[in-house]
């Protein structure tokens, strides 16, 4: 059976091809389209991702059984499979991305998001949260907070995901830019946390309720603190301390989720998706302060995953098939590109590369980054999600003097953004990132067993911890227990939390001490296996066998603002257009030619 799964909503549009239960490929619409998340825009008719699937499988519509997706979806996207397609509930299609490739026969889904279905579209109701049980094939509903949307499309009520996006459009940054504001908070005070209080309230069955009224209220507030900032540092600070007090209460928010979910199905598994799952600081938490002993989180939670899961609902419940042995899940679901194409990419950029040879590509490249040298990657196929794991990324040696300030340059990103690290699986447990030249240090670690979050659990701090508001942390074994900088501990603003045994537990790592600062930046350790990337343990174990770390610096391929790369073609003009040192592509290595001005310096 061939199954074409399509996904997103009004953004981050996709397509996912399944045969006999088998993901053949999977590319979201950004990737093709380059435009960032994708928004409906005139493009949108045209399905590029639908296409990139069936020509790389080499099969066409008609040879397609089933065409699925989720009922939200802009219909501009699926107008030409029309009427052939079959839509099903957008939180239905998270929880099967979620639960049908995790490692798990049975789980506790949770699914959290902007805002999902209509559930009755005259008075503007739609899904906001929704909780599940899963088990075999069946994927059973447990209960649902609803919301209304305002009259102007921007707020929707008891939607988790809108009230951190409120803050994060109140602070200066787009739609679809939470990540800045968790990378912001870093850098805030509890100062905003306790007034926070007052915009949303919890009950007893694992509800959230936050009125449209209290949403503008909440904007009302920051605008006024806002208001009263002079520019410059003062302005940032304030900024900080509001993205800071939504992380706190976002957190809050699913820790109590959580809890209720596991009081409710009594499973020792959690599978999350939906959008507020990008944050990785608050999924971090809910393993280490929740009774949940294994959380899943698929390679991409956000929209577009809902390609993924409307693919695998289509075969396992519409197609009635019995869930089996579960295979490791990959993220790298795009199609990989022949080496003639790569060579054609660098012969017309033949003025700016010259190629390195090297009989042992992985091997020299390690090298070359233990020089300090920044080192971007394109083989393979592309991965699916917003995390590159070294099929698209940018490397470089953390400690090596300026890298992580030229890396800033290069992507013309801002300096309070972290990076994230790559590191090999039997060195996740004590892995500890060198200190660089930023004056924080990152901390958390989350690791990516074949796709997915498995077996080496964070125990790492998030900065919300310090105001502690589900509880006090409790990490098992650590080997470098976080010093936060003259921590805050306000009046617990929930139950205490529950002791987690994660399996192999990834240290925290201690962050840097830089006087007159409060808060610790967080960042995310990701683990690479032999059998997840072959290629890319090569160059680890090269790496380590050089400089003795085990780990490097781990960043997406791409400018700031822009998709990441996807043809040969994209990654020599972002390589040139970043001026990085070096390009590992497909087999071979090429240096950027030095300007005369570069070469004179």
């Amino acid at each position: 059976m061939l199954i074409l799964g399509l996904g997103g909503s009004i953004h981050d549009f996709s397509a996912c091809l399944l045969h006999e239960g088998k993901i053949v490929c999977a590319i979201e619409e950004e990737r093709l389209s380059r435009s960032k998340q994708a928004f409906v825009d005139a493009s949108t008719f045209r399905c590029k991702a639908a296409r990139y699937c069936l020509d790389y499988a080499g099969v066409t519509e008609k040879d397609v059984d089933l065409i699925i997706g989720a009922d939200n979806i802009e219909s501009r996207y699926f107008a030409r499979y029309v009427p052939g397609i079959r839509l099903m509930n957008h939180h239905l299609a998270h929880a099967a991305s979620a639960f049908y490739p995790s490692p798990f026969t049975e789980a506790a889904v949770l699914v959290a998001d902007g805002r999902g279905s209509y559930l009755d579209r005259e008075n503007k109701i739609v899904e906001t949260v929704t909780y599940y049980a899963a088990g075999g094939a069946e994927i059973r509903e447990i209960s649902k907070i609803a919301g209304r949307e305002s009259d102007d499309f921007r707020n929707v009520s008891n939607s988790a995901g809108l009230f951190y996006l409120a803050v994060t459009e109140e602070i200066g940054f787009g739609p679809m830019y939470d990540e800045k504001t968790l990378a912001v908070s870093a850098y805030g005070t509890d100062r905003l946390a306790e007034p926070f209080r007052a915009f949303y309230s919890l009950d007893d069955e694992g509800g959230f309720s936050q009125t449209l009224g209290q949403m503008n209220e909440l904007r009302s507030l920051i605008r006024a603190e806002l208001g009263r900032s002079e520019s410059g540092g003062e302005l940032f600070r304030t900024k900080a301390d509001a993205a800071y007090a939504v992380q706190v209460h976002l957190e809050r928010i699913l820790i109590h989720a959580c809890r209720y979910l596991h009081k409710r199905t009594g499973s020792d598994n959690l599978c999350l998706a939906g959008s507020v799952f990008l944050n990785h600081a608050a999924v971090n938490r809910l393993l280490r302060e929740t009774p949940f002993k294994r959380l899943y989180l698929p390679p991409a939670p956000g929209d577009a995953g809902a390609a993924m899961g409307s693919a695998l609902y289509g075969h396992y419940v519409l197609g009635g098939h019995h869930r089996e042995a579960l295979l490791p899940a990959t993220p790298y679901l795009g199609k990989p590109y022949p080496a003639e194409a790569m060579e054609e990419a660098a012969r017309k950029a033949g003025d700016f590369l010259e190629e390195v040879k090297t009989e042992d590509i992985n091997g020299q490249a390690a090298r070359l980054l233990s020089e300090g040298n920044l080192v971007a990657v394109f083989r393979g196929g592309a991965e699916f999600g917003p995390k590159a794991l070294g099929n698209r990324s940018i490397l470089a040696d953390a400690g090596f003097p300026g890298n992580i300030s030229r890396l800033n340059s290069a992507k013309k990103r801002e300096a309070f953004r972290p990076f994230d690290y790559i590191v090999l699986e039997e060195d996740a447990g004590k892995a500890v990132p060198p200190q660089g030249e930023r004056r924080f240090q990152a901390h958390e670690a989350g690791a990516y067993a074949s796709g997915r979050l498995d077996d080496a659990e964070s125990v790492g701090a998030s900065p919300a911890d310090r105001t502690d508001p589900a509880g006090p942390v409790n990490p098992v074994n650590p080997v470098n227990p976080v010093n936060p900088v003259n921590p805050v501990n306000p009046a617990s603003l929930a139950t205490p939390a529950t002791p987690v045994t994660p399996v192999n537990p990834v240290a925290p790592v201690a962050p840097a001490n830089p006087p007159g600062l409060t808060t610790e930046e967080t960042a995310q350790m990701h683990a690479i296996s032999p059998g997840l990337n072959a290629e890319m343990v090569a160059l680890l174990q090269n790496y380590k066998r050089i400089t003795g770390c085990p780990l490097l610096l781990n960043t997406s391929f791409n400018l700031d603002g822009e998709p990441m790369v996807e043809t040969p073609a994209e990654a020599v003009r972002c390589f040139l257009k970043a001026e990085l040192d070096v390009l590992l592509m497909g087999n071979k290595l090429y240096r950027r030619k030095k300007t005369e001005g570069e070469a004179l310096a």
